[in-house]
């Protein structure tokens, strides 16, 4: 009996692997292939065009030699860090406060929730370019209210303000993520089991204490999952910014993903690219475990 039920699993087993087979190799081809090309691209001087010619190249550091002493490396590398935090950390923002409104019933909270969720169904290309148009020195609709509100006396171009482009590629990234953040979380708002809340305003907890002590517990893994993806999609978002500002005025809005595209397809240099997105690769894989750790925590203290 024991030997036929041993056969049995050994056989499930076999069959389990042959299933798992394919999404195996699928994952070799398109993710574990790209990734060792651009390891090995990383360690070559190479230009773009050099790619297709049939020679031998040879081995070298100079790439990431060339890295660590370059300051345009290290000043998007901290563009980077600004954009990700400022975007990620108000789209969280927005998506909680959209969350918590659209748990309540009320009025067409359907037409609602439509139009809450409709900037993630448009493309980023599309919704930077209609931020551009928004921030628009001239004809933008920013300007028009501040002019009308009388907070500025004349229009501000404010795509062409170190000041002020980092602030609007901001804004435009949150606007296209927080959707996101209000469906994960709505959807953990309403697992709560609405007993909680009684209980606890029987008791004369106040709103803000339901929110502390029983509301955010309930989003705690719901918040670390949704941010830490977001913060992977924000790293190496690059629609946003070469639509509004192309990295500029000057580098002041040039993430590391922008950069790896201007050192690839505008200055051809395909390998110091392909170094700068090994290390943009480094840092998704050290957040990543940083995340992973955070979530075995939380289901096994």
């Amino acid at each position: 009996m024991r030997r036929r039920r041993s056969a049995v699993e050994a056989e499930k087993a076999r069959l389990l692997a042959l299933c798992a087979l394919p999404a195996a190799v699928t994952v070799l081809v398109l993710v574990a292939w790209p990734i060792w090309l651009t390891f090995e691209l990383s360690l070559h001087r190479v230009r773009l065009f050099d790619i297709l010619r049939d020679r031998p190249l040879a081995f070298t550091t100079a790439n990431y030699e060339r890295l660590l002493g370059d300051a345009r490396f290290w000043e998007s590398l901290a563009n980077t860090g600004i954009f990700v935090t400022g975007s990620v950390g108000l789209a969280i923002l927005w998506g909680l406060g959209s969350a918590l409104l659209l748990d309540r019933r009320f009025p067409c909270r359907a037409a609602v929730r439509l139009a809450v969720i409709l900037p993630w169904a448009v493309p980023a290309s599309i919704g930077s370019l209609v931020w551009m148009f928004l921030a628009d020195g001239h004809l933008g609709l920013f300007n028009h209210l501040l002019l009308s509100i009388g907070l500025i006396a004349e229009p501000i171009a404010f795509l062409v303000h170190h000041q002020f482009a980092m602030p609007m590629v901001i804004l435009a990234q949150a606007w296209h993520a927080y959707p996101f953040f209000t469906v994960m979380l709505l959807a953990a708002l309403q697992a709560v089991p609405a007993e909680l809340h009684d209980a606890a305003r029987v008791d004369g907890a106040t709103p803000l204490q339901r929110f502390r002590h029983i509301t955010l517990p309930a989003l705690r893994n719901t918040l670390v999952v949704t941010g830490f993806l977001s913060v992977l999609a924000a790293i190496r978002d690059v629609e946003t910014i070469l639509v509004m500002t192309g990295g500029g005025p000057g580098r002041a809005t040039e993430t590391l993903a922008v950069r790896i595209w201007n050192e690839s397809f505008r200055f051809y240099d395909i390998g110091f690219g392909a170094a700068q997105g090994v290390v943009a690769f480094t840092l998704s894989l050290l957040l990543m475990g940083f995340a992973l750790r955070r979530l075995m925590r939380s289901f096994w203290g």
